[in-house]
């Protein structure tokens, strides 16, 4: 079976991004392939060959390539000890907080503009695919 090019690299990324260390390195070379199979496969749902599609046209390619590593870059800005806070609210009597994690396991997913953008708008319904290096519900 041949292997998929990813549509963006860890170079790429970098780039785009910021330096990573060489464990954040390894796991985003593992993230940008499953984001990238991952939209070929949400892709030819709707009948697109995403592949085919970027030869003929470098915005496209390079738009493809942002999906990708904006998905990559949200799945790893969750980190395993505390995950960002999207919002935070607190009350001072009878006590209250309120935490709103953005993206606390580390899910792999798309946003509904991304997909729009690249012509997969309305192809199939949004789910995520968890890449995180731990099992919440077992707590290993």
């Amino acid at each position: 079976m041949a292997s998929l090019t990813p549509f963006a690299s860890v170079d790429d990324l970098e780039a785009f991004w910021k330096t990573l260390t060489t464990d954040e390195a390894d796991r985003a070379e593992i993230l940008l392939t499953l984001a990238s199979n991952r939209l070929r496969l949400i892709a030819e749902g709707s009948a697109i060959d995403l592949d085919a599609n970027i030869l003929g046209s470098a915005a496209y390619e390079s738009t493809l390539q942002w999906v990708v590593m904006e998905s990559v870059k949200r799945a790893m800005q969750a980190p395993v000890d505390m995950p960002p806070v999207e919002s935070y609210g607190q009350t001072a009597g009878p006590y209250s907080e309120n935490y709103k994690y953005t993206n606390p396991t580390g899910d792999l997913w798309f946003k509904k503009a991304e997909l729009s953008i690249i012509g997969l708008s309305g192809s199939q319904s949004l789910s995520s695919l968890s890449t995180s290096r731990t099992d919440i519900y077992l707590g290993s």
